[in-house]
């Protein structure tokens, strides 16, 4: 496998880090579990640690610290004029999952909005 497309599998797996990443410090400033959809609190509250704002918190910063392991490895095979842009993934993830996990709602203007960004990034990426 050649340098870059290694480091594209890097970003995009460090973007899809930083979404859970978001995920988890949002669901540990809502005060825990009780933030998330009705199947996912049923999962989270079965753990007495899972009902804990900061057991979810702490959870946020281990992935963001995953997260910069990962982008920093990116840096090694991709310029960072092509891996900064990429970034812009980790609005996409989060969409997708605070839909998801939170039952968020995410109209058609935010999904336009995605779908941009991805082609965006698809054109970057080549």
């Amino acid at each position: 496998m050649t340098a870059k497309p290694t480091g594209l599998m890097l970003v995009a797996a460090a973007m899809a880090v930083e979404s859970f990443a978001q995920m988890f410090l949002k669901i540990g400033a809502g005060g825990g579990p009780r933030i998330l959809s009705q199947r996912f609190r049923d999962l989270a509250g079965r753990s007495r640690l899972g009902r804990s704002a900061g057991a979810w918190i702490g959870l946020g910063i281990a992935a963001y610290a995953l997260e910069i392991l990962l982008y920093t490895l990116a840096l090694h095979r991709l310029d960072v004029s092509v891996a900064f842009p990429l970034g812009s993934l980790c609005f996409v993830g989060v969409a997708l999952l605070s839909q998801w996990l939170l039952g968020e709602a995410v109209g058609p203007i935010r999904w336009l909005g995605v779908a941009c960004i991805l082609a965006g990034t698809v054109f970057l990426a080549l």
